[in-house]
This record gives C-alpha cells, structure tokens and sequence, in this order.
C-alpha cells in the first residue's frame, strides 16, 4: 500500500530545514512528501525560506542585492523578490552608499558595441565592468556572434 514508517533520528529531525525535502528524502530513502510533512510537523521552514526580520527589510533598495543576499547567507534571487514583492526599487550598483537615485544603466556607447563578437564575452565584461549575462544579452540582441580570442581585428596576441 505504501512505504513502510521511517524511522526518524534525532539526527534526522536536526537536518530538516538544512537541505531540499527532496535532497534530504533521497538519502534517507523515503519521499519528498514524507520529509515535507514531518518538517512541517515540527515546525521547521523549508530550506531557503527566508524569515524576514525588520532590519532586512528596511535594507532593501537601499543597499546592492547582491551584497545583502551574501551578508545574510541567501540567494540573491530571494532577495530581488522579495524587494520586487514590496515593490522597492533596487539599489544602485555605483555612486555614494545611501544614494536614493535610479540605478545607473550602461550606455552602449559604439565603442562598447564594437566590442561585442571581438572577444570573449567574459573578456567584454571584463572590460566593461558588466556581468557576462549582460554582454551576452547586448550582443545577441544586436544579431552578433559570438568572438573566440582577442586576436580578431586587434593586434593583441
């Protein structure tokens, strides 16, 4: 009819919370749905809920997502959400700590642009102080393919 009742340890009970129910599920050979309800039995969050104190939040917009997701030990992604959920806008990434101005965005200057295709696009990040999701994304929007070494219309190594 069904799995037999797992046998919970105290050293099972003091993991729940720390991984995926279903991480955790796999290694002690039960379902997903088992570890999920004792979990929540004993009143543990799921791993990655993030329990929102005062002072976290009245961080958000005022500080770079990326900083405070690493300070506080979560995802960056969690962070954007839940900034976004209380619709804050984000902080800017340059300029004087505090500042309440609009995040600075990255012009794509025609110099920049020619950069695209000519070079890795780790190296055009690089170069630019972008991410590589950024170029990649400017490059692929403007239909260029994809540059291998600095060697191409450079004479750079």
């Amino acid at each position: 009819m069904g799995r037999p009742s797992i046998a919970w340890t105290d050293d099972m009970l003091a993991l729940l919370g720390t991984d995926k129910d279903s991480v955790l599920a796999e290694r002690w050979g039960t379902t997903a749905k088992t570890v999920n309800l004792k979990r929540n039995a004993v009143g543990i969050a799921a791993f990655g809920h993030v329990l929102w104190t005062d002072d976290m939040l009245a961080s958000l917009g005022k500080e770079v997502d990326a900083e405070l997701a690493r300070r506080w030990g979560i995802s960056k992604a969690s962070v954007i959400a839940k900034r976004q959920e209380l619709e804050i806008a984000p902080a800017a990434a340059t300029g004087a700590a505090g500042s309440s101005a609009r995040p600075t965005r990255f012009e794509w200057t025609t110099e920049a642009v020619a950069l695209l295709g000519k070079q890795s696009d780790a190296k055009v990040a690089e170069l630019l102080g972008l991410s590589r999701l950024t170029v990649y994304n400017a490059r692929v929007s403007r239909g260029i393919p994809a540059g291998r070494a600095a060697k191409l219309d450079s004479g750079d190594q």
